[in-house]
């Protein structure tokens, strides 16, 4: 047992390393999206912005982790064993569960993910200890362990966060829309400046309050030397002159922007640019230290277990480890390096980003969430409201407004402009900011993205085709951020119980599943590539279609559809007379796909009606005729592959010989 503690110190930065590339995959999108979205440079140079912001963040950060987490439990009611086998619990949990998020392409919070490992694992042992029969403790002693007040204001926290980011979103973004209107180009020279100004503004004081203020945050007040004297003395500065300094900061970004404008420069591009930039800092300043303060804090658990001269690691108290954690410079930047060829290599990065920019893309194309009865009930519920309200209105008044929300016809690869990728990040950089200064608890992920589905909804890029589709895939998408504080409180509880017990069998099984997890999570997300199906931009483009490009379009569709189709024919005629169970099962398995696949011609029938020429009809009445001929076939195909398995399972009668010779 001498290498027990010291061999966990290892695995659990080898772990670190592992958590920072799941985490970084995940929250790429809190800074990518409105980037990506709008198309403001290319991907290298979107990318070398991004990084810049997360090289400077890990610099910058102070690196300091409270090992309490911001008082979720308290260390000096635990022993050196227990605080051990919590963090080995939180690490692996974290890891597993934001893994199979990113491989489902679905955006989750790694400090939620974090807290409620922490609070799972801290949980679990208590309970041991209480439950103990060398125990005398009661078990509302459980409240000196874990600190449910604190977890009770993050939760109630972020789900208020959620609200308000919708609706602050949606709310600022129609009068930042309603000035400048889709055709902002023409607008550029006096409200796209003073725009530009205040967006410049909120995104450089976002950049200090949460990147040098987090510089901060590991030193103590009577310790504060040099550059960190500095950097305090500003900050007071700041906060004392609040108004001053954001006059100071409008006038000389208005002047840039004035600058940049009468140089022929899209200023929004500038924005836009800088806004990834901030957000990458703040991002690598602030959570960064999530993913490796815990094998720091395991470190100095270590330390002090040692210099105590190793005592039973099951009695020795840690005290000790109720302050604050710092973290090494070197380590940050080595974090930081870590992290840049995570976001420049990973192509689940691209996954996650591609959820959020599907859900509020301005044109149409397939979508990726089905629909449910309670999007489609909230659909209709503000369908009414609208209608209802805006009849309040005079028509006259409702057309002048109109004027500015007509959208034009945009690159089809442009999924929205620069004027609401501005609004994504000055918005969201707004509210990080006062929460920040408030002390309150929120999400950065759960804010950017909340702001990105209500400034969609403001461009009505959510219309009467996709509202359904929309409103579902945020639906998901909330109910896995919820879903993400449960199950990562329930497997750490689990994880940290099995490792109390079983010690060692118990952390050599866990690094098998985690292999294992890597594995599967890999292979499937390497299929679901294989299989992913082009969206209607890429089918059909955004030209009108005529006959020619209609026969060309869909032969690319229909090829592969009836070659899976006939080898589906074939092995279910060859599974019925051979009787051969496998041979159906794979035969029905693989028809599922190919109707699963069936689905993006079905989608696409009103997008191809409303693009076909009108000088060439027949373009139209062609595809639609190809349609109801393949979907017979499908739904042939179906009854053949699904009476056939269920003949062979239920082993009635075979065919008999004169049966299996005709066919």
């Amino acid at each position: 047992m001498k290498l027990f503690y010291p061999s966990i110190i290892v695995i659990l930065f080898v772990l670190s390393i592992f958590d920072l590339i799941v985490g970084l995959i995940n929250d790429a999108v809190n800074f990518l999206n409105s980037a990506i979205g709008s198309k403001v440079a290319s991907r290298k140079i979107i990318m070398i912005f991004a990084s810049l912001g997360i090289l400077l963040g890990a610099f910058l950060s102070s690196g300091m982790m409270e090992v309490a987490r911001k008082g979720v439990f308290d260390p000096s009611y635990f022993h050196f064993s227990d605080l051990t086998f919590i963090f080995l619990a939180v690490m692996i949990s974290d890891i597993i569960l934001l893994d199979v998020f990113n491989t489902l392409g679905l955006p989750t919070s790694t400090t939620v993910s974090m807290v409620f490992c922490l609070l799972g694992g801290a949980f679990s042992i208590a309970m041991i200890k209480i439950a103990s029969p060398l125990s005398n403790e009661p078990l509302h002693y459980l409240s000196q362990y874990i600190k449910a007040e604190k977890t009770l204001t993050i939760g109630v926290g972020i789900f208020l966060s959620i609200l308000i980011s919708f609706f602050s979103g949606a709310f600022i973004h129609y009068f930042i829309r309603f000035l400048l209107s889709f055709e902002y180009k023409s607008r550029l020279k006096y409200v796209g400046v003073i725009w530009a100004a205040i967006s410049l503004s909120s995104m450089t004081y976002f950049l200090i309050v949460r990147g040098l203020h987090s510089t901060l945050k590991g030193f103590m007040e009577d310790n504060l030397t040099g550059f960190s004297l500095l950097i305090q003395h500003f900050i007071k500065c700041i906060h004392h002159h609040f108004f001053v300094f954001l006059l100071v900061l409008f006038s000389t970004w208005t002047l840039v922007a004035k600058i940049f404008v009468s140089l022929g420069y899209n200023i929004l591009k500038f924005v836009v640019l800088y806004g990834t930039f901030s957000l990458a800092m703040a991002f690598a300043g602030n959570d960064l230290v999530n993913f490796i303060g815990i094998p720091i804090a395991s470190i100095q658990s270590y330390n002090i277990w040692k210099e105590a001269g190793s005592p039973p690691a099951e009695r020795f108290n840690m005290k000790s480890l109720s302050g604050n954690v710092q973290v090494p410079s070197i380590v940050l930047i080595f974090a930081g390096i870590i992290m840049i060829l995570t976001l420049w290599f990973s192509k689940k990065t691209k996954t996650i980003v591609s959820t959020e920019i599907n859900l509020s893309r301005q044109n149409e194309g397939t979508e990726k969430f089905l629909s449910n009865s309670l999007a489609r009930g909230i659909v209709r519920f503000f369908l009414y409201f609208g209608n209802k309200f805006f009849k309040l209105f005079p028509k006259r008044f409702l057309v002048k407004i109109e004027k500015n929300f007509k959208q034009k016809i945009q690159n089809e690869n442009v999924a929205f402009d620069l004027v609401r990728a501005s609004a994504n990040l000055t918005i969201s950089s707004i509210l990080i900011s006062i929460a920040t200064v408030q002390k309150l608890p929120l999400s950065t992920t759960f804010v950017t993205f909340m702001v990105s589905m209500g400034t969609s909804l403001s461009d009505r890029a959510w219309d009467r085709e996709s509202a359904v589709y929309r409103v579902s895939g945020v639906l998901k998408v909330i109910r896995g951020w919820f879903l993400t504080g449960l199950i990562a409180f329930t497997m750490a509880g689990i994880t940290a119980s099995f490792l109390f017990f079983l010690k060692a069998w118990a952390l050599i099984f866990f690094m098998f599943l985690i292999g294992f997890v890597f594995y599967k999570s890999y292979k499937n997300y390497q299929k679901g590539l294989s299989k992913k199906f082009e969206d209607q931009r890429k089918i059909f483009g955004t030209d009108e279609l005529t006959l020619g490009k209609t026969l060309n379009k869909t032969m690319d569709i229909l090829v592969p559809i009836l070659e899976s189709i006939e080898n589906i024919y074939k092995n279910s005629i060859e599974g019925i007379t051979k009787e051969d169970l496998k041979s159906l099962q794979y035969s029905r398995k693989h028809f599922l796909k190919v109707k699963e696949s069936f689905t993006s011609i079905q989608n696409s029938l009103i997008l191809v009606i409303r693009k076909t020429k009108n000088s060439e009809p027949i373009a139209g009445r062609l595809y639609m005729r190809i349609y109801n001929k393949i979907k017979e076939i499908i739904e042939s195909s179906d009854v053949i592959t699904n009476r056939t398995l269920f003949h062979v399972s239920n082993s009635h009668k075979p065919l008999k010989y004169k049966q299996k010779k005709i066919y």
